[in-house]
């Protein structure tokens, strides 16, 4: 049984850093939604934004399921929603036989507004990184961990030390391995 291994958390708290730097430790494919943004901007740049979020995250859900279906071990990352994710992960996980743990990073407030804003200033990813204030944002956002049912959760605080050690660590432990 393949592990689908999702990486949740805020904008900005360190969960697509983190998941390329797991991939490439783990040599499994990462699959994460603002790729594949990026890509349907660079070819279409009208696209507008209820449409290309969207978009993006059938994509990502596609192309993790093609990952799946090859027997493969995942990391899946993106800024997931309360209420509207959790569906998709389970039935993704359901339909291929797949295990699921989480690794849901985060940071404080000021620390994840301060790393947007530089992200935003930097004017890298045009059409992803959008000004916004996140003492506004809805509860629907991940400032919590998915609700995925009884699948394994590591909460790690991307402000300090090298977290990778310990996740990997993690993912090697008896919870992990029998999810």
């Amino acid at each position: 049984m393949p592990l689908l291994l999702i990486v949740s958390g805020m904008p900005a708290s360190g969960k697509s850093t983190l998941g390329a730097r797991l991939a490439h430790a783990l040599s499994w494919p990462f699959v994460t939604k603002d790729e594949y943004k990026a890509l349907l901007l660079g070819r279409l740049p009208e696209l507008t934004r209820d449409v290309s979020g969207p978009l993006s995250f059938d994509v990502m859900w596609h192309v993790a399921g093609v990952t799946l279906a090859a027997g493969m071990d995942t990391v899946l990352e993106s800024h997931f929603y309360h209420g509207v994710s959790e569906a998709h992960i389970l039935t993704l996980a359901h339909t291929h036989g797949a295990r699921v743990a989480q690794v849901f990073c985060h940071a404080p407030m000021n620390v994840l507004q301060a790393r947007h804003d530089a992200r935003v200033a930097s004017g890298r990813r045009p059409g992803i990184d959008l000004p916004m204030e996140y003492a506004t944002l809805p509860g629907h956002c991940c400032w919590t961990p998915l609700g995925l049912r009884d699948a394994p959760c590591l909460t790690v605080d991307t402000t300090g030390p090298d977290v990778l050690p310990d996740v990997l660590s993690w993912l090697k432990s008896p919870s992990v391995l029998t999810a």
